[in-house]
């Protein structure tokens, strides 16, 4: 089978309602880089990636243009406008990306620590099954709580549970047949698996890492800035040939 032509779309158009009252995670210096950056980099290094598209709030457009032209990323072929919410934001991308691409590989600019070998075996998977996500065991105790209090209700069972990450590839066959749909505008899926699960579409999972982390709030981002002034980025880059 040839290689296929993937492109990416990363998701970079939220709000940071749990980050922060002052100014856009996206564009927080991780580093001395914004963490938009860092994700973008590891996409402009893999010889799996052919384009990317970013997507951004729409008044943040033209910085975002003026931020990456100053990093010299070759592989962008757009940078769009988000809506109100994820899918949206994510459709708009879509819709940016070559008609002619294979497979859609979607990613949140949130995990900047996202590795070469994970875009590998998501996009393997992809290959494999037409949609796939990677993602990683849960290892905590989880418990399902009652009000008043709240009361814990019940142990769930953790065999079998997988925390999703991002990134997640589709071929793009399968995303045009989801962003079709009217019915997507009444759901508020956290991700594009859900969307997919919503259709029937079967959707396999691959190994992420734990270091493939989303950063949310405050907390999150001092762990990552920990991360990178302990350089583990840069071994796990050297690991995966970047």
């Amino acid at each position: 089978m040839s290689t296929p032509k993937v492109s990416a779309v990363v998701a970079a158009a939220g709000f940071s309602k749990r980050f922060s009252t002052h100014g856009k995670k996206q564009f927080a210096a991780l580093g001395g880089k914004p963490l938009l950056t860092y994700c973008l980099s590891t996409f402009e290094s893999s010889e799996l990636i052919t384009g990317v598209v970013v997507v951004v709030p729409e008044d943040e457009i033209l910085r975002s243009k003026e931020l990456l032209e100053s990093f010299g990323f070759e592989k962008i072929t757009s940078v769009v406008a988000g809506g109100e919410k994820r899918h949206v934001s994510v459709r708009n991308g879509f819709r940016a990306t070559p008609p002619d691409s294979d497979m859609v590989l979607i990613h949140d600019a949130a995990r900047p620590f996202v590795d070469n070998d994970t875009i590998k075996r998501v996009i393997e998977g992809c290959t494999r099954t037409g949609a796939c996500i990677c993602a990683v065991p849960v290892t905590d105790t989880l418990k399902r709580t009652q009000e008043p209090g709240p009361l814990v209700s019940e142990t769930v069972p953790r065999e079998k549970l997988w925390r999703a990450q991002t990134p997640q590839a589709f071929r793009r066959e399968i995303l045009a047949e989801i962003y079709c749909s009217d019915s997507i505008a009444d759901l508020d899926a956290t991700d594009e698996s859900a969307l997919a699960e919503a259709k029937g579409i079967k959707v396999s999972v691959v190994a992420g890492t734990d270091l493939n982390m989303k950063i949310t709030t405050a907390a999150d981002f001092k762990i990552a800035q920990l991360i990178v002034s302990k350089g583990e980025v840069v071994n796990a880059q050297n690991r995966n040939g970047v």
